[in-house]
């Protein structure tokens, strides 16, 4: 038999240990075994009257027929094919979970890895038998490898994420990572963003009067203020956002042309590395990718890694950098 669905939306907005609870009941009672007031109370170590209000939004604002059994002393279900949403993971939905269970190695130590740890657990408990997995078996099958994860304090993270929610106004102190200077600023938080192990605060930054990114380990402080901003053009900032190769933005959106050897083309046709990026292939096995950036150090970095491998054609600026980056390399090993 098809389950009716209850109030999704009710569910919603139902506190997280209630909403567990809530759901562990339903199935006690749909069990069958006519559970009264006392072992349900004791089992799920509640009062008589929180016992009788969870039972009363199961009826009201979930939907389900939850009626007390006077013959067998007991609540019961009336309806069995009205329940509670339930879940059932393929062995492939399970293998996801499970690496993302692995995965909070890149949060371990950081403010994520109890919230993490707990909803996944929740998860594992959930899961049907028929669907469980030698979790062991799973894991020397895949590893992956991580970029560490910058720490800061829950609370920073908490109060933006709230910020860009509502759209509040907030002061922040922050350190530059360019030349150690602290300043004081008044910010339009936009979105908070995680590259690379590193979470970072767009936002409009009223001292620059432009968008700028903010590194959360690098604010000192914050207040979130009362004041409320009208939010700007999402398709602005979700270009602002794509404009740059990675992350930085720092000058105007600049064509950038770089050509690669056969050796590393095989690495560059494997991925796209921008939205706008366009690929030609060369004779011999090469080829040339041109993009556009907002920010030339941040190429010129990911350039270095490449070596002889890569050789900008152009613009010439950028040009001009690799060849002062690679002569004062040169002279580390004279």
């Amino acid at each position: 038999m098809r389950r009716s669905a209850p109030n999704l939306v009710a569910l919603v907005y139902v506190m997280p240990n209630r909403l567990e609870r809530l759901i562990s009941l339903e199935q006690e009672i749909s069990r069958g075994g006519y559970p009264d007031v006392k072992k349900l109370c004791d089992q799920f170590e509640i009062q008589p009257r929180t016992l009788y209000d969870d039972i009363r939004l199961l009826r009201e604002t979930m939907g389900l027929d939850i009626q007390y059994d006077r013959f067998n002393n007991g609540y019961r279900n009336a309806n069995p094919g009205k329940r509670l949403p339930q879940f059932e993971l393929t062995v492939g939905e399970v293998l996801a979970l499970t690496l993302g269970k692995d995965m909070l190695c890149n949060y371990s130590g950081t403010v994520f890895e109890p919230i993490l740890q707990g909803a996944l657990e929740k998860i594992y408990e959930r899961l049907p038998d028929k669907v469980r997995v030698d979790l062991d078996e799973l894991k020397a099958a895949v590893e992956f490898n991580y970029y560490p994860a910058v720490h800061f304090s829950k609370q920073i993270f908490l109060d933006l994420q709230r910020a860009v929610r509502k759209n509040f106004v907030t002061s922040i102190a922050y350190l530059s990572a360019h030349d150690g200077v602290r300043t004081e600023r008044v910010v339009e938080p936009e979105r908070l963003i995680c590259h690379r192990g590193t979470w970072y605060m767009v936002a409009w930054c009223r001292l620059r009067n432009d968008r700028r990114l903010f590194a959360l380990h690098r604010i000192q402080s914050h207040e979130i203020s009362g004041e409320q901003f009208e939010p700007r053009d999402r398709d602005e900032l979700e270009a602002w956002l794509a404009s740059p190769l990675f992350l930085e933005h720092g000058v105007p959106e600049t064509e950038i042309t770089v050509k690669f050897d056969a050796h590393a083309a095989r690495y560059i046709r494997e991925r796209k590395w921008h939205p706008n990026q366009t690929l030609e292939d060369l004779d011999g096995g090469g080829c040339t990718l041109t993009f556009t950036s907002t920010s030339l150090d941040e190429v010129k970095r990911w350039l270095l890694s490449f070596g002889a491998a890569a050789q900008v054609i152009a613009p010439e600026g950028l040009r001009e950098a690799m060849q002062e980056e690679f002569r004062n390399s040169l002279r580390n090993y004279q």
